[in-house]
């Protein structure tokens, strides 16, 4: 008897979103159209979080922020919210640590 493979019809997930593809093309760097978080730190003072989606926890201490690949810890004394849109969020205080799960 012959065995006969079975056939989905699904192609493999590309590993390169067509937000990759479109930059490569217009010669953009990858991270003007990716949907992965941009996280900047600035002197310890001041993180800017790009491309988040969404608040978990805030607390003086700790701020959790959800994105689409994972969530982002900030840590440290005296932190606030200077900004935040749906895209951004500026945080200021005495940042420790960030880190990413």
């Amino acid at each position: 008897m012959k065995k006969t493979e079975r056939r989905t019809g699904r192609k493999k997930k590309d590993s390169v979103t067509i937000r990759e593809k479109v930059a490569k093309l217009l010669e953009l760097p990858e991270d003007v159209l990716s949907d992965r978080p941009k996280v900047t730190a600035v002197g310890g003072k001041e993180v800017f979080v790009e491309n988040h989606s969404g608040i978990i926890e805030f607390t003086g201490e700790r701020v959790r922020i959800n994105s689409n690949y994972g969530i982002i810890t900030i840590t440290g004394k005296n932190m606030k919210i200077r900004e935040i849109t749906s895209e951004d969020i500026i945080i200021f205080g005495d940042i420790d640590n960030i880190d990413y799960v």
